[in-house]
């Protein structure tokens, strides 16, 4: 399962040890799930940090949200919740059958 999609997007995979892919998710994203800040913003943190490094690039489509939920170990309500502040914030774009993309 593919944790990027689009044809510029490197093909990042949930198991992110194969040979030539590139890291997961849960590899990029870091979350400290005892640390003091909640969940969604540390989620929306590690994303933008991702995003301002180039790390995971514009135009990027991410997973869906129950996908996304599943690769991090979070709930649904804290992906979306993070989705939700990075979009008001101008970082995702959010479009109803077609996807979340880093803008």
């Amino acid at each position: 399962m593919s944790a990027l999609a689009g044809s510029d997007s490197p093909a990042w995979s949930s198991e992110g040890d194969r040979a030539g892919a590139a890291p997961s998710f849960s590899q990029l994203l870091p979350i400290q799930r005892n640390g003091p800040e909640p969940l969604y913003y540390q989620l929306a943190q590690s994303l933008g940090q991702a995003v301002e490094s180039g790390t995971i690039p514009h135009g990027t489509k991410l997973l869906a949200d129950n996908e996304m939920a599943h690769e991090l170990h979070l709930s649904i309500a804290t992906v979306r919740r993070a989705w939700g502040y990075l979009e008001r914030m101008g970082l995702l774009s959010r479009t109803r059958k077609r996807g979340t993309f880093v803008r």
